[in-house]
C-alpha cells in the first residue's frame, strides 16, 4: 500500500503545472485570435483585451510557480479564461452572426462570448484589494470586501444567465433563467458598482497599505502604485485622444503596466530603485487630473467650446494651468508624505516622537517606542539602537526589514559613546535630505539620552540584585553560626545547669544524719536558694535557645538546608491536609483538608536568595489560595528553564476579584520577586481559580 507521501504526490503535481498550462492555453487562444482579426476577415481584437489575454494569464502562472497558493496569483489566472473569450468571440462575429449557422460549438462559443469579459472585474476591482499579502489591509474592511466580491459573483453569474437576443437570434441561451431583461440590470449595476465603487476601494486599500508597509512589502507596493499610476495617466490620455488608434494603443500600454508591475513586485522586487519614479509619477497625474477638472469645469461654466471661440480655450487652458501649478507644491507634498513620511518637517518627526515617549514605562519602553516612531513617521524599512553596554540588547522597530543598506549615527551622552543608532534606506542608493538629517540627529540625541538611562537602570537594578543576594547569604552564614555554634553551647549550658539544680534539690532533701556530716542546717537554706537560682538559669538560658531557634528561622527556613526547596516545600505544604478544617470559606460542606502538591524535577544548586524567595512565594500564595480563597485543590511546580527558575502556584478556589486591592501578601511576593530582578504575574477570575507564576533569574546581572 502506497505511504502518504506518494497519496500526495499527484496533487501537489497538478497543483504546480496546471497554471501554467491554463496560461499557456489562453496566450495561444489569444494570439489566434489576435492573428484572425488582424490578417484575416476577422474582427479587429482592442489592445487592452490583447493585452489582457496576453500578459496577465504568464503574470499568474509566475507568481504561483513563485507563491504556490497565494491569492493574487488565483485571482489574476481567472484572466486565463479571455484567451477562449477572444476566440469565441471571433467564431461568433463570422459563422454564427453572418451566417446564421451556429456549428458543433456555436451555442458554447456564444455563452462564452456573452460572459467571458468578466475578468476584467476581478483585475480591477479586487487585485489592488489583496495586494500584496493575499489579504485585506485590515478586518475592518471584511463587510465591505464581502459585499465587493459578492456584487463580482453576480454579475458574472448574471452574464452566464443571460438572453442572447440583444446580438444573436441564431442561438438561445440554455441557462438562461428569465425571459426579461433582470440579467442586463444586475449586469450593468454590478459593472457600476465594480468599477465605480470597487476601483477607488482598491486605490485606498494601496494608499492605506503604502502608509504602514515596511521594507520588502512597501517595495512592492510601490512597483504596483508605480503600474496603477501609469494606466490612470494612459486612461486620461486615451480619452483625450477620443476614440482613435492611438487612444487604443495608449489605453492598452496602460493596461500592460499592471502585470509588469505586479511581475516585478513578485519575482524582482528588489531590481530597481522605483521610489522616485513612484513620486514624480503619482504628481505627474495628480496634476493631469488637476488640469482635466479646471480645464472642464471652465468650459462647463462658459460653453461648449467651438472651432470659432479659440479665446476662450486659450482662457481655459490658462485657468487649468494655473490650477495645476498652484497645486503643485500640495500635490508634492502629499505624494512625499505617502512614500516618504514627514521628511519634510524635522519639527513634527520630533513632535510625534516625544508624543510616543510620554506612555512608555521605562527606558527600554521609550527606546521601542522611539525607534517603532520613527520607522513609522519616515516610511523607513528598519531603525534599531545598538547599546555599547553588552548587556543591553538591541532594540528594533517593530516589522523591521532585514538590515541592508545601513546608516550608522553615533549615540553619546556626558561625553561617552553609549551606542548606535543604525538606520536602513528605503531603498538601495538612496541619499537622506538634509531635513531627514536633522531628523535623525534630533532622534540620535533622545536615543542616547534614553540609552544612558537604560544603563542606570541597570545599574541599580544589578546593585539591588547583589545586596539581596548577598544579604541572603549573609543570613545563610549567620544561622549556620547560630545553628552550630551559640546554639549548642546554650543548650549544654541549659543542661549542665539542670543537673547542678537537680544536686543542689537533692543536697537540701537530706536527713539529720546528712547534716552532722556536711554542717549547720543553716547551710541547707542557702542550698535551695541555690537550687532556685539554677533553675531559674536554666529556665532562661531555654528561653534564650528558643529566641535564638526563631532568629535562625526568620534568617532563613531550616528545612531549606536541611531538606532542600523541594523537600522544603512538601513538608510545608503537608500540613494541609490535617490542618484544614472542612466547609472553608466559600466551601459550605466540602468535608477534608486542602490537597496540595509539589512537582518539580531534580533542581541545580540554587542561590540562597533565590531559595528563599522561591520557598516565602510559594507558601505564601499556598496559604492565600487555602485559607482565603477557600481552594481543595491547589498545585506547586517548579522548573529551571534557561537562566531562571520558574514558579507556578494553580488553585481551583474563589479567584480574585478584578477591582479588590492587592493585599500585604500579594505586595510581599512581588516585592521578593522583584529583588532579584524577577516577576511576577497573578492570573484570576471569579469562581476560576487563581494562578500565582514568578520567574526568578538564577545569576546576578
Amino acid at each position: 500500500m502506497p505511504g502518504p507521501s506518494a497519496v500526495r504526490t499527484p496533487a501537489v503535481g497538478v497543483r504546480a503545472w496546471l497554471p501554467g498550462v491554463l496560461a499557456l492555453t489562453g496566450v495561444a487562444c489569444t494570439a489566434v485570435a489576435v492573428a484572425l482579426g488582424t490578417w484575416f476577415d476577422g474582427t479587429p481584437v482592442y489592445g487592452s483585451d490583447a493585452v489582457m489575454g496576453l500578459l496577465y494569464p504568464p503574470v499568474a502562472a509566475l507568481v504561483l510557480r513563485r507563491e504556490p497558493g497565494t491569492r493574487i496569483g488565483r485571482l489574476l489566472l481567472t484572466t486565463a479564461v479571455f484567451g477562449p473569450y477572444l476566440l469565441a468571440g471571433q467564431y461568433v462575429q463570422g459563422p454564427v452572426l453572418e451566417h446564421g449557422w451556429s456549428g458543433p460549438l456555436g451555442g458554447f462559443a456564444v455563452w462564452l462570448t456573452a460572459w467571458g469579459f468578466t475578468p476584467y472585474f476581478v483585475v480591477l476591482a479586487l487585485v489592488p484589494l489583496f495586494f500584496p499579502t493575499g489579504t485585506l489591509p485590515s478586518p475592518r474592511w471584511r463587510p465591505f470586501a464581502r459585499v465587493l466580491v459578492a456584487a463580482v459573483a453576480v454579475t458574472v453569474l448574471a452574464t452566464m444567465v443571460r438572453r442572447y437576443s440583444d446580438f444573436t437570434d441564431a442561438v438561445t441561451n440554455p441557462l438562461s433563467v428569465t425571459s426579461g431583461d433582470l440579467p442586463e440590470h444586475v449586469l450593468r449595476l454590478g459593472s457600476q458598482l465594480t468599477f465605480l465603487v470597487g476601483a477607488p476601494a482598491g486605490v485606498a486599500a494601496l494608499v492605506l497599505r503604502m502608509r504602514r508597509a515596511r521594507g520588502m512589502e512597501r517595495t512592492q507596493l510601490q512597483w504596483l502604485t508605480l503600474g496603477v499610476t501609469v494606466l490612470v495617466l494612459c486612461t486620461l490620455g486615451s480619452f483625450a485622444l477620443d476614440a482613435t488608434p492611438a487612444s487604443d494603443a495608449v489605453f492598452a500600454l496602460g493596461f500592460a503596466a499592471v502585470p509588469v508591475s505586479v511581475a516585478i513586485a513578485v519575482l524582482r522586487h528588489g531590481l530597481f530603485d522605483v521610489g522616485l519614479v513612484v513620486s514624480r509619477a503619482l504628481v505627474f497625474t495628480v496634476l493631469s487630473v488637476l488640469l482635466l477638472v479646471a480645464y472642464v469645469g471652465f468650459v462647463a461654466l462658459v460653453g461648449e467650446i467651438s472651432a470659432g471661440e479659440r479665446r476662450i480655450a486659450v482662457a481655459a487652458a490658462a485657468i487649468a494651468a494655473l490650477a495645476a501649478a498652484a497645486g503643485w507644491e500640495r500635490a508634492q507634498r502629499g505624494v512625499d508624505r505617502l512614500l516618504y513620511g514627514e521628511r519634510r518637517d524635522p519639527l513634527a518627526v520630533a513632535t510625534r516622537v516625544g508624543s510616543s515617549l510620554d506612555l512608555a514605562g521605562g527606558p527600554v519602553d521609550a527606546l521601542q517606542a522611539l525607534v517603532d516612531e520613527v520607522a513609522r513617521a519616515l516610511r523607513l524599512p528598519r531603525v534599531s539602537v545598538v547599546p555599547a553596554d553588552p548587556r543591553l540588547a538591541a532594540v528594533t522597530s517593530a516589522g523591521a526589514a532585514p538590515e541592508m543598506d545601513v546608516e550608522v549615527f553615533g549615540l553619546t551622552a556626558l561625553g561617552t559613546r553609549v551606542g548606535e543608532l543604525r538606520i536602513c534606506h528605503r531603498s538601495p542608493g538612496e541619499r537622506w535630505r538634509r531635513t531627514e538629517r536633522a531628523a535623525f540627529d534630533d532622534v540620535a540625541r533622545r536615543a542616547a539620552v534614553l540609552v544612558w538611562a537604560a544603563e542606570l537602570v541597570d545599574d541599580l537594578q544589578v546593585s539591588r540584585e547583589r545586596i539581596v543576594a548577598g544579604r541572603e547569604e549573609e543570613r545563610r552564614r549567620l544561622r549556620h553560626d547560630l545553628h552550630d555554634g551559640v546554639g549548642p553551647e546554650l543548650a549544654g549550658m541549659a543542661l549542665q545547669l539542670e543537673r547542678l539544680a537537680g544536686k543542689l534539690a537533692g543536697g537540701s532533701a537530706g536527713g539529720p544524719a546528712d547534716s552532722a556530716v556536711h554542717g549547720d542546717r543553716r547551710d541547707h537554706g542557702d542550698l535551695g536558694d541555690l537550687a532556685a537560682l539554677a533553675g531559674r538559669l536554666r529556665d532562661q538560658m531555654r528561653r534564650t535557645v528558643a529566641a535564638v531557634r526563631r532568629a535562625v528561622d526568620d534568617l532563613r527556613p531550616p528545612a531549606l538546608d536541611e531538606l532542600g526547596l523541594v523537600g522544603a516545600l512538601r513538608e510545608h505544604v503537608a500540613a494541609y491536609r490535617m490542618t484544614v478544617a472542612a466547609g472553608g470559606p466559600g466551601r459550605p460542606g466540602d468535608d477534608g483538608g486542602a490537597t496540595v502538591t509539589v512537582v518539580a524535577p531534580d533542581l541545580p544548586p540554587l542561590r540562597a536568595a533565590v531559595e528563599v524567595a522561591a520557598y516565602r512565594i510559594a507558601t505564601e500564595a499556598v496559604a492565600n489560595a487555602v485559607r482565603h480563597a477557600g481552594a481543595t485543590t491547589c498545585w506547586v511546580r517548579l522548573a529551571v528553564t534557561g537562566d531562571a527558575l520558574l514558579v507556578e502556584i494553580t488553585d481551583d478556589g474563589l479567584g480574585i476579584d478584578p477591582g479588590a486591592v492587592s493585599g500585604v501578601g500579594s505586595t510581599s511576593m512581588r516585592e521578593r520577586a522583584a529583588e532579584l530582578g524577577g516577576s511576577l504575574e497573578i492570573d484570576s477570575a471569579p469562581g476560576e481559580g487563581t494562578t500565582v507564576r514568578t520567574r526568578l533569574p538564577l545569576a546576578t546581572s
